[in-house]
């Protein structure tokens, strides 16, 4: 169901990977509440037999706070990928809110623990940060490593950058490794326009904002991102890893905007990240939902995509049967799975991370005390009761 983890862990940005006959997912980590703000947790790994997707396991704590270099109080442990190296190791990598570099962490098991590996570097050995690495996604793809990375920001130049080098590209971009995983090779590419040059090329209004999310199905590259409209991953295809790339549409939106030409949102909403993977055949979208009222209390959830007769992905609707599709027509449901929460109280616009629209509006909620978990202020609406 959705979420597919326990109601009591809290893991957006979810890169899904499939490695010795085990869907693995990593993602980033809020907290219950999101007092402390976007990505507050160490890394954590879950993983669920092919077979049966409801089975999911913490595997370990990936990678802990603690571990990471120069990270400060406050700072966020962003949305992560892991890979498989050349060498068969595995590789996490990540950038926080603060800081420019990309970090890397290795293992011998997909599962973790991670240890510090270092950061992606020039040839010289620097550590790289011409700009900030936000949001790796990475793909390995016969023998060659490649690194994507990038935030874009639409509008005028916040103030704070006028008349400097902004460390965000007006694209997203993308690098080849060499095969220690980190050292780049060349690069940067532009990759996806973000909202600021997307005239003209076929994305507008779809731009690139962040969530670069790289795979290669059927000999094309496709890249999953969250776009301008930040409640929807979208994709785009090419030929080529580095260049070339087409938009093609949107797979999910976790609040169902534009779903069959929908125009009202069926739950609060806010920022989405996810990635592809297929599993016994299908292809599954992982995203995330947003809990508490708030933008940065995000649970993972998943929906199975459908494929058109032309072969392109169709927009999934945000259910609460997840990865199985469907709910069992018996027994009792707790309502924090549910995945359709309207009411004349939640606004059209999205949640942010300051946002106080748990005193005013239905929520998905965990009790502090009780750790319950339940729908908080449902309450009578001026259409009646329920």
């Amino acid at each position: 169901m959705n979420p597919y983890l326990p109601l009591d862990e809290y893991i957006p940005d979810a890169e899904p990977r499939v490695f010795e006959g085990r869907l693995y997912v990593y993602g980033s980590h809020d907290l219950a509440g999101g007092e402390k703000g976007y990505c507050a947790g160490d890394y954590m790994v879950y993983s669920a037999p092919l077979d049966d997707l409801s089975d999911f396991r913490l595997d370990s704590v990936a990678f802990r706070r603690q571990d990471c270099p120069d990270l400060t109080e406050g700072d966020a442990m962003a949305a992560p990928d892991c890979v498989k190296g050349i060498d068969g190791a595995y590789y996490l990598y990540f950038n926080t809110n603060r800081q420019k570099v990309c970090r890397i962490a290795k293992s011998e098991s997909p599962a973790g623990p991670f240890t510090y590996y270092g950061e992606v570097q020039r040839s010289d050995g620097t550590a790289y940060d011409d700009y900030k690495m936000f949001d790796p996604g990475v793909l390995v793809d016969d023998g060659h490593v490649y690194l994507y990375v990038g935030f874009c920001m639409p509008g005028p130049v916040p103030e704070k950058y006028r008349g400097l080098k902004s460390p965000f590209a007006p694209t997203s971009i993308g690098y080849e490794l060499a095969s220690d995983m980190k050292t780049i090779i060349s690069g940067p590419f532009p990759i996806i326009p973000g909202g600021n040059v997307s005239e003209g090329t076929g994305f507008e209004g779809h731009s690139f904002y962040e969530a670069s999310s790289p795979r290669k199905i059927n000999d094309k590259y496709v890249m999953v991102y969250s776009s301008e409209q930040k409640h929807e991953l979208c994709y785009a295809v090419s030929d080529k890893p580095l260049e070339g790339y087409k938009y093609k549409g949107v797979l999910i939106s976790n609040c169902d905007l534009g779903y069959e030409g929908n125009t009202e949102p069926v739950m609060p909403y806010g920022n989405n990240h996810g990635g592809l993977v297929m599993i016994n055949g299908d292809y599954y979208i992982f995203y995330h939902r947003q809990t508490h009222g708030i933008e940065c209390c995000r649970q993972g959830c998943a929906q199975k995509l459908i494929i058109d007769e032309n072969g392109d992905f169709m927009q999934a609707q945000v259910t609460s049967g997840g990865l199985s599709g469907t709910i069992k027509a018996k027994g009792v449901l707790n309502s924090a799975y549910c995945c359709g929460l309207a009411s004349p109280d939640i606004p059209n616009d999205s949640l942010h991370e300051k946002s106080d629209r748990m005193l005013s509006e239905p929520h998905i909620y965990e009790d502090p005390d009780t750790k319950e978990h339940y729908i908080k202020r449902i309450k009578k609406s001026y259409k009646g009761n329920f």
